[in-house]
């Protein structure tokens, strides 16, 4: 079967994909991932095939994560960065996908769906948080993450919801109704029914590190983390200064912030250098997207570009980051305690739940910051023990699942499902295409 991923975000929203997309390439089907440039050689390296959409993930991202977005704000923020690409992305993928016969995608509201809405093609929406009304905890990007009240998490999902469906209808409906779609419903849910069927919602995380709320319908599913495996970075050779770093002494603490480049991050990395100096611990500070000059005179701490956790985190005792769900996953099945400094969106829901697992100290939001503070927090992760015996039980259970395995087993029952209901055979993967 022809299979459309399309991703939008950062490295964290799109990598998952060329793990899943691997596994679905290796049952037969043909896969194109439809994502910005910058992800082009990550997707072809692997064997997948890769359409460059319009739009600018790192300006994204710039937008979703500045320290004035908070709570519903970025919700908000999130449907005006839709609105802005809409025209060029949606002519774009409304012609590359024609020969599609199925769409997985990212959340990003109603725009890929509509893609799949106009071609009539099974469509399967993935999540990376928490965005399906429960009562168990609030949507992701809520305030008040840590307040336990039933009714609060089921009226966040209420509110965020028909904030973004309102917004969404104002700039999607003229061109949906111009190429032949209705317009949008307003709803307080995500609405997951599109052209007689129930959109299947593959949840990319873990019921040991979020439990599934009970009920969720049977369209929703958790599959485990999508991660890469050892083989992933076989060929990964470090440079001479970082191994040099890493066989000179004690195993140093990670830090890094990925696809952040929100605010002044020159400053912010300044204040992350003082505070490691302060500590006294051994560090490898990822530089991750921010194209900055960082001038280092501390002997213990290394400056790195990118370095793939798969191949690092084996070699470092704890990890100080930003809170992406397969950062955090990552660094859990490497058995690291984790400090988790969350800039925004879904971060503070996964810096809250690192608390309440139990597998690290409390979080440090972004604009709270100080060099004095994460020197305090650096050696509570480092030196309290609670920490890695919890991290080293939880990584060797999470280890054990195969979410990219299990996700790709529902998305061909899915199909199957979608080809029966539509009285067509349910044959996936012709011989001949093999």
């Amino acid at each position: 079967m022809k299979i459309a991923m399309v991703a939008f975000g950062s490295t964290g929203d799109v990598r998952p994909y060329s793990f899943l997309g691997k596994e679905l390439q290796r049952r037969g089907h043909k896969v194109t991932v439809y994502s910005t440039s910058e992800f082009q050689d990550m997707m072809e390296s692997v064997g997948l095939g890769f359409h460059a959409i319009p739009g600018d993930a790192k300006e994204l991202m710039a937008n979703l994560m500045r320290p004035d977005v908070k709570g519903i704000g970025f919700i908000t923020q999130f449907v005006k960065s839709a609105k802005k690409i809409r025209d060029p992305l949606l002519e774009d993928l409304l012609e590359s996908t024609r020969d599609a016969e199925c769409m997985i995608a990212t959340f990003f509201v109603h725009v890929f769906s509509t893609i799949a809405e106009y071609h009539k093609i099974p469509y399967i929406q993935t999540q990376y948080f928490m965005m399906d009304p429960n009562g168990s905890v609030p949507i992701a990007a809520a305030p008040l993450q840590r307040l336990k009240s039933k009714a609060w998490s089921k009226t966040t999902y209420n509110v965020g919801h028909l904030t973004m469906n309102l917004l969404e209808k104002h700039y999607m409906d003229d061109w949906r109704i111009a190429h032949g779609l209705p317009a949008l419903k307003v709803q307080k849910g995500p609405g997951y029914e599109l052209n007689g069927h129930t959109v299947p919602v593959l949840y990319a995380m873990s019921p040991l590190t979020m439990p599934r709320p009970t009920g969720w319908p049977d369209n929703i599913h958790m599959t485990g983390y999508w991660l890469s495996d050892e083989n992933d970075v076989s060929d990964y050779v470090p440079s001479p200064e970082l191994k040099a770093f890493l066989d000179a002494g004690d195993p140093p603490v990670y830090v890094g912030f990925g696809s952040m480049v929100s605010g002044d991050m020159k400053d912010f990395f300044a204040e992350v250098m003082e505070g490691i100096r302060l500590s006294g611990e051994r560090a490898i500070l990822g530089k991750g997207w921010a194209d900055i000059d960082l001038p280092n005179d501390n002997p213990n701490l290394f400056i790195a570009d990118f370095v793939p956790h798969t191949w690092l985190f084996p070699r470092v005792k704890a990890a100080i980051h930003h809170g992406g769900a397969g950062t955090l996953a990552a660094g859990i099945c490497a058995g690291l305690p984790t400090l988790v400094v969350p800039f925004g969106g879904d971060q503070p829901f996964w810096a809250n739940r690192v608390r309440q697992l139990g597998i690290g100290p409390a979080p440090i939001p972004r604009n709270r910051l100080t060099a004095k503070l994460l020197s305090k927090r650096i050696h509570e992760l480092v030196n309290e023990r609670r920490f890695r015996v919890a991290v080293k039980e939880l990584g060797l259970r999470l280890a054990m699942e195969d979410g990219v395995v299990n996700a790709a087993n529902i998305i061909e029952h899915e199909l199957r499902k979608y080809l029966r209901e539509e009285g067509r055979s349910p044959v996936l993967v012709k011989t001949e295409d093999m």
